[in-house]
Order: structure tokens, then C-alpha cells, then sequence
């Protein structure tokens, strides 16, 4: 949002400098963001009169002018331009003048043979006109009441500066001229002075206008205005031209820059449509029930102002006309409509639309106004009428307006709506103020106290608030502007915080100080993430918003794109996309992690935080360099780092193969369980990824689900370590081997072992693994190592005899098998 100092200071007395203005801004939650000064580019340019001229004894198109700029002397100018003439008043740039529109400083110099001591020139010289005929001529009225040498920033009315400010979403008065005015005189404290309007006209609440709900839902409204006697060749005076042209926005004639000057001033905006247009349009004189807001159907389309010929479809609301399309509600205006310079007669619309269909509508045709903006932020339909009411006003100033009826779709809401506001809350939350004497040489004395009631009141009064006083403090009443923004108490709080200044208050942090700490389940995620980080992984964060691929996603009901317009549901199709790309880049090697949510919408809405990763690869920090061709990791290996990294947490892990995740190898997965739970999965990407080109080369995929691994991996008897004394006897081994079938898994194998030698089993290892075609394609030999120990005594054969053959007996019997020789 761009406003002049000047517009500023017609309607708020400012006390202060451009610079402070703009510090106090941006402190009270309007940022500016660039300060112009609009007489830059005309430093060193004067008011002068050519007092002669003469012709250039070697140019045929030179001339030589003697120039009046209110010195001791006249000056020497050569002068190329056609129209310069004796008695005439001029823009004259001085020596070290620098014009910026031409990049050129003003030197004194010779031109064939004859000195210059300065330039006359031309608009377009000055950055005034995008391309000028010759010198500009100042009008002898304007010039008489100035002295020769006058800046001519005063006369082209530049001793101006430009506020460029960021508003944010939650101020919407920050989108007008008086919403701006209104802060700076609570901001500085001075006087406020709001246009009144000069005259009210006739109310028509028209109930038969056919709306759609969505757009002009609650608190929206729809006006529509027949306006005669105007002229659509009749230009904007100059000060409304300097207003708009300073705001960014160019004049085109009268109709169309009240429209614009009402957008900029009141943050309401205003469109006229060519009322001989839309009776060629429709076919008949235009009524204003035939003034509609719908949403557009497929196939329709529009040519708009900018001269674009929009394709419309159900996500965009119209404003039609006899069901017509002659705008894009609140966007953008038809260009078959619009005001032109044979316009005699308008329908002048003012309204207030959902801010939701607004976004909808602007975001499906790929563009943004100045209207467009200020409707998705949210403006209140309580200023409509007398923005509308305002317009007309300026109009009849130029024109002979009559028999001005506003018809309104609705009947605005007189009732009061009143926030509570407690004078206990206020010294709640604000807590006291800190009151420096400074009389004192050595140390201030500092006193503290809390906001008194007239301290309260005058800054919310400065917002234009009003207040009722009551037993608790007071009932407030929000002007219609800051409706959307002040809505609670605590929002009223927040503004005479942000006024009286936050550093005024007291600090009131606890006491005493409890320093925060991790959890048990954020260190052992931390724990997690470092044993990765240990041997080698890189953490990677990925995009939670994915393109709509399958019926599973969770949609977004607003993306901004198509690409995001979506929940994911896994982070694996990421983490080989990113593999992928490291393959193409050329590394050979790419270890990755995340911890991050997935979403599922069955059965119900939820979400899952999970810790994925990718191996694809072997990392060059462990291996001497080219020390081998093959650069993959096999299975075990991979399934080695993943184990190495859960090292930390102390949990014991089982695998079992599994064929039933579709995006892995079905020979060469497994589903991980640790206390019988499973918590994720590791296994070889399907091959059919490769095939299909999704993958580019091997690797391997896991996924843990963090809540579970932390839960199990934070049990007392695993997060806190307990130390147990180091034993004083020998233990004793003894080897066993059995041929088993293949179906069934060492760690089942182990655990039924461990259950059967309880007291005296210390310890049982796989030590070899046999497999000969003699056995049978569906079996395969293991050797155990059983280690026993008495922790009171030195063991006896005797003494593990039973349970070693307790043992032997439970594994023939579980598994079908026999001790080997």
C-alpha cells in the first residue's frame, strides 16, 4: 500500500519527520518498507523564464538562450528544442543537477564552439511523462505566483514523500488512506479529520436480487446505483490525479479515478458499468434487478479489462447482469462494459463479498488487484453505503447528478456489538508500568504502577473506540474498520499495549526460574537421530504436501497448487526421489534419514510420526578408495547399519521376512518387532521400481514408528542403566547342532531355548550355518552355542546335564527335529 505524506496530512496533523513517521509506523505493526522522496529526482531543478533567444551560428537546430532563474545574472543555455521562444517559463536543471529519467548530470560545457551553463527541459526529462514533445512550458498563472529560482519540486507539487507499507493480513484498515490516518494520530496523538459527506441519498433495501449464498453470505452486501448526467470525456483534476499517480495507479478519466480514489481512501471498492453497454448487452433498458452474483458455469467466458478473454467455470462467482457475465465478482471488471469516453450514464456497484469466493476466483484466472486484495483480507459491509455515498458526493462536484437512489441488498445492522473489557484483566496480563525518576544524579529511582483508567481510555478512544463505563471496567465499541481485526478482550489488551509501547511495561518472568528440559522420548528421539548422524546418514526434511496421486491422500480444501494439494500418506516415494537425484548428480553412495508425519484418512483422520530412511550405496567414509568394483551393500549388510544406529537405545529387534509390502523385494524384507510390537519395516526395494524406472538403481528402505521405539527404548529397565557385578566363576559351553526346516526363524529358534534353561542358561549364539543339497531343498543346519553359568559356584557336568537335555528334547519336539552326531 503506497500513500503520499501529503494526502496523509490533509486528513491527521503530523508533528514529526518522514524518517520517524516511518520507525513509529513499523513499530506499531505497519512496516514500511521503503521511504521515496518524490523531489529526488528533481534537486537542482528551478523555476527560470527565457528572457532570449538566439539562432547557433554552426547548428542548424541549436539554440541560444539567455535564461532568468532569479540570480545576479542570466544564464547561457543551449537548447535543441523546437517550441522554446522568448517570455516563456521553464524547467531549468542547474549545474550538478542530476536527472535520474536520463541518467545525465548537468555539467557546464561547450557545445560547438558556445558554453552551457545548465539545460531547459522537458517532462520527459524529468520523469514526469513517458515521452514529451519539447520543452515544458509552464503556465504564466502558475508561474506569476512564484520567484524566478523556485524548486520545481514545489511547482510540480513533489515536496512530497511516499509511504510504501507491508499490511499484514489481520489490519485490513491498513488498505485505506483513513485507516492509515487513524493510526498515525493514535500513534502521534494528534488531531484526526475524516471528509463528512456533504450529502446522504435515498435507501432502497432491494430483497429480489438473486445472490449466491457463498459470496454474499453473512455480513456481506451487494449495492447497485443508476447515476445519469455524467461524461465519460471529463478528466480528473489535478490534485486527484496527483493522489492516484502517487498510490501507483494511473488516471484514465473522472468516472474511473473516483472509483480508484474511493479504493485508495476508504479501502472499499467501487465499479462503474457503462449503462448503454449493458442495455446493448441484454437487449433492453437495464433495471437494477437485473444486477445478479453467481457462480459462472462451465464454457462461459469473459474479456476483461486487462485485456484478457477469461475461460469461467464453477470455482469463479460473477457479478452478471440479465444472467450475462459482466464482471469477475470482486477481481476484475468486463472490458465489453466498462466506462469509456462516450459514457453518459453509470450503474456504480459497491459490495462486500466472502473473502473465501474472492481468493477462490482470483487464484483460478491467475491474477490479483487492488480489489481482489483488499476483499480476501476482510472489510466491513458497514462502510459500503457511505463509500458508495462518498463517491457520489465527489461526482456531484463535476456533474449535475439528481434522483440518486442506492439500492442494497441489505438493511445495515444498527445493533451495538459491545466487548467486555475488565480493568482487572488489563493489569493481568499488562502487568505495571516502570516509572524512571530521573532527578536523581546517581541512580534513577524506579517506580512501578498500574495503567490508570484515563491511560486506558484515551488510547482506545484514539482508535476510535467508544466506551461505556461499567462496574468491571468498561463495555467497548469497535468502529466498523477494525471489526475484523478486534474481536476479544484480549485483542483490545493487545492494542493499548501496542500504543502505551511494549517496553514500557514491567518484565514479569517466573520465580523462581525452572530452566526446561527434554523429555525421556525427545532425548531417545535426539539419541536416535545421533546414532545415524554417527555412522554416516544425512538428515534430510521433505515436503509434508504432495500432488493428488491416489483416493487414499487427504485433500486440502484451499493449495495453493496442484503439486501441493495434498497430505502424504508415506515419506519412501520421497526419500527414492532424492536418491535418485544424488544418483544423477553422479555420487555413488546416498544414506538418508527423516523423522517426519504421514496422514491417514481411514478409518479415521489422524496422523503418524514416523522415522524413514534410504540406503543406496556404500559411504566412502568407511571404505578405501576404488578398493572394490561393486558399489552396493547386500542385505545384511544394509540391515547392519540400521542396527548399528538403534544401538543407543538398547532394544532387541526381530525381524521376519514378509512379502506383503508391495514396494519391497518379497524375498528380501522383513516387518521389525521389538516386546512383540511391531514398529516399522526394512527390506530391498521391489524390483518393478527399477523396471518401471521409478528407482534407478538398488537400495534399501526403513521406516519406525517413533512413538513405539521411543516408548520401548525409555522402559526403566533399558533407559537407566544398572550395572551388575562381574562374575567370579566360569562358565560353561556346550555346542549343539539340528538340521531345521527353513520356515522357521533362528530368533524363534533362540527364544524357545531361552525359555527352557532358564536358571542356569546364560547366553545362546548362532555359530554356523550349514546348508547342503543333501539336507533337502527345504532345510538347513545350525550350530548353537549354549553358555551356562552359576553366578554361587563353580558348574558340574551333573549339575547342566538335565537342562542341557530338556533343551535338546523341547527343540526335537517343537521342530521336528533331531540331534546331529
Amino acid at each position: 500500500m503506497k500513500v503520499s505524506q501529503n494526502w496523509l496530512k490533509s486528513l491527521v496533523d503530523i508533528n514529526t519527520t518522514p524518517d520517524d513517521l516511518s520507525e513509529k509506523l513499523s513499530i506499531g505493526g505497519f512496516e514500511v518498507e521503503s521511504l521515496i522522496d518524490c523531489s529526488s529526482n528533481v534537486k537542482g531543478i528551478v523555476l527560470g523564464k527565457v528572457l532570449s533567444v538566439l539562432k547557433h551560428e554552426n547548428s542548424d537546430k541549436l539554440s541560444i538562450c539567455s535564461v532568468d532563474i532569479g540570480g545576479p545574472k542570466s544564464l547561457q543555455i543551449i537548447c535543441g528544442a523546437n517550441n522554446v521562444k522568448p517570455n516563456i517559463y521553464v524547467y531549468v536543471a542547474t549545474i550538478g543537477a542530476h536527472l535520474s529519467a536520463i541518467n545525465l548530470t548537468i555539467k557546464k560545457s561547450e557545445i560547438r564552439g558556445v558554453m552551457s551553463e545548465g539545460m531547459i527541459c522537458s517532462l520527459e526529462e524529468l520523469g514526469m511523462e513517458d515521452k514529451s514533445e519539447g520543452i515544458a512550458i509552464i503556465n504564466e498563472e502558475i508561474a506569476l505566483k512564484h520567484k524566478l529560482g523556485t524548486s520545481g519540486a514545489l511547482l510540480l507539487d513533489l515536496n512530497d514523500y511516499i509511504f510504501d507499507l507491508a499490511i499484514t493480513a489481520n489490519r485490513p484498515d491498513g488498505m485505506s488512506v483513513v485507516g492509515i490516518a487513524r493510526e498515525i494520530s493514535a500513534l502521534l496523538e494528534t488531531k484526526l479529520t475524516f471528509p463528512r459527506l456533504k450529502t446522504r441519498y435515498q435507501i432502497n433495501v432491494f430483497k429480489n436480487f438473486e445472490l449466491c449464498t457463498e459470496a454474499i453470505s453473512k455480513n456481506c452486501l451487494y449495492s447497485i446505483t443508476h447515476i445519469d448526467s455524467v461524461n465519460g470525456k471529463e478528466l480528473s483534476p489535478q490534485w486527484l490525479k496527483d493522489r492516484l499517480d502517487k498510490s501507483g495507479i494511473k488516471s484514465l478519466n473522472l468516472l474511473v479515478d473516483i472509483t480508484n480514489y474511493i479504493l485508495l481512501e476508504q479501502g472499499q471498492p467501487l465499479h462503474a458499468f457503462d449503462t448503454a453497454k449493458l442495455s446493448n448487452l441484454i437487449g433492453r433498458d437495464v433495471l437494477p434487478n437485473d444486477f445478479s452474483v453467481r457462480k459462472a458455469r462451465d464454457n462461459e467466458n469473459l474479456l476483461c479489462l486487462n485485456g484478457e478473454n477469461y475461460e469461467l467455470n464453477q470455482n469463479i462467482t460473477i457479478v452478471a447482469c440479465d444472467d450475462k457475465p459482466v464482471a469477475i465478482a470482486g477481481v476484475i471488471g468486463g472490458l465489453e462494459t466498462s466506462v469509456n469516453e462516450d459514457t453518459s450514464s453509470i450503474y456504480l456497484e459497491g459490495a462486500v463479498f466472502n473473502p473465501v469466493t474472492i481468493r477462490k476466483s482470483s487464484k483460478e484466472i491467475g491474477i490479483r488487484t487492488e480489489s481482489s486484495s483488499r476483499y480476501e483480507k476482510g472489510i466491513s459491509y458497514k462502510n459500503t453505503l457511505d463509500s458508495v455515498t462518498r463517491a457520489i458526493n465527489i461526482l456531484e462536484d463535476y456533474f449535475n447528478i439528481s434522483n440518486t437512489i442506492i439500492n442494497t441488498s441489505i438493511e445495515l445492522d444498527k445493533t451495538k456489538k459491545l466487548i467486555s473489557l475488565r480493568r482487572k484483566r488489563i493489569h493481568e496480563i499488562l502487568g505495571p508500568l516502570i516509572i524512571k525518576n530521573e532527578d536523581f544524579d546517581v541512580n534513577d529511582q524506579i517506580k512501578k504502577r498500574n495503567l490508570s483508567d484515563t491511560e486506558i481510555t484515551s488510547k482506545l478512544k484514539l482508535i476510535g473506540c467508544n466506551l461505556t463505563n461499567k462496574e468491571y471496567g468498561w463495555d467497548v465499541e469497535v468502529i466498523p474498520n477494525r471489526s475484523q481485526d478486534l474481536l476479544r478482550e484480549i485483542d483490545l489488551i493487545e492494542e493499548i499495549a501496542r500504543l502505551v509501547g511494549y517496553d514500557m511495561f514491567d518484565l514479569n518472568l517466573p520465580n523462581p526460574i525452572k530452566p526446561g528440559k527434554l523429555s525421556s522420548s525427545q532425548t531417545a528421539l535426539r539419541k536416535l537421530k545421533s546414532g545415524f548422524i554417527d555412522i554416516g546418514f544425512n538428515e534430510v526434511l521433505s515436503y509434508s504436501l504432495v500432488s493428488e496421486s491416489s483416493n487414499n491422500l487427504i485433500k486440502i480444501s484451499n493449495p495453493l497448487l496442484l503439486e501441493t494439494s495434498c497430505l502424504r500418506n508415506n515419506i519412501w516415494q520421497e526419500h527414492i526421489r532424492i536418491c535418485n537425484q544424488n544418483i544423477n548428480s553422479g555420487l555413488d553412495y546416498c544414506w538418508i534419514f527423516e523423522v517426519g508425519n504421514i496422514f491417514h484418512n481411514k478409518p479415521d483422520l489422524s496422523q503418524e510420526e514416523l522415522l524413514n530412511g534410504a540406503i543406496y550405496g556404500i559411504n566412502k567414509f568407511e571404505k578405501w578408495f576404488g578398493s572394490s568394483k561393486d558399489n552396493h551393500l547386500n542385505y545384511y549388510e544394509a540391515r547392519g547399519k540400521l542396527r548399528e544406529a538403534l544401538t543407543l537405545l538398547n532394544l532387541n529387534i526381530e525381524d521376519k521376512p514378509t512379502d506383503s509390502i508391495d514396494f519391497l523385494h518379497p524375498g528380501r524384507s522383513a516387518r521389525l518387532f521389538t516386546e512383540g510390537n511391531e514398529i516399522g519395516y526394512f527390506g530391498e526395494i521391489h524390483p518393478k521400481l527399477i523396471t518401471e524406472k521409478k528407482a534407478l538403481k538398488k537400495m534399501y528402505l526403513f521406516s519406525l514408528k517413533v512413538t513405539k521405539i521411543t516408548d520401548a527404548g525409555t522402559r526403566k529397565n533399558k533407559w537407566i542403566p544398572v550395572y551388575k557385578q562381574y562374575p567370579t566363576v566360569p562358565k560353561m559351553e556346550r555346542d549343539i547342532n539340528f538340521i531345521f526346516n527353513k520356515k522357521f526363524l533362528v530368533s524363534e529358534i533362540i527364544s524357545q531355548i531361552k525359555k527352557s534353561g532358564k536358571k542356569l542358561l546364560e547366553d545362546i549364539n548362532l555359530i554356523d550355518v550349514y546348508d547342503d543339497d543333501d539336507f533337502g531343498e527345504e532345510y538347513i543346519s545350525y550350530t548353537f552355542r549354549l553358555s551356562y553359568r552359576d553366578p554361587e559356584k563353580t558348574l558340574l557336568d551333573s549339575d547342566i546335564v538335565n537342562i542341557h537335555k530338556k533343551i535338546i528334547k523341547m527343540i526335537e519336539e517343537k521342530f521336528n527335529t533331531n540331534l546331529r552326531d
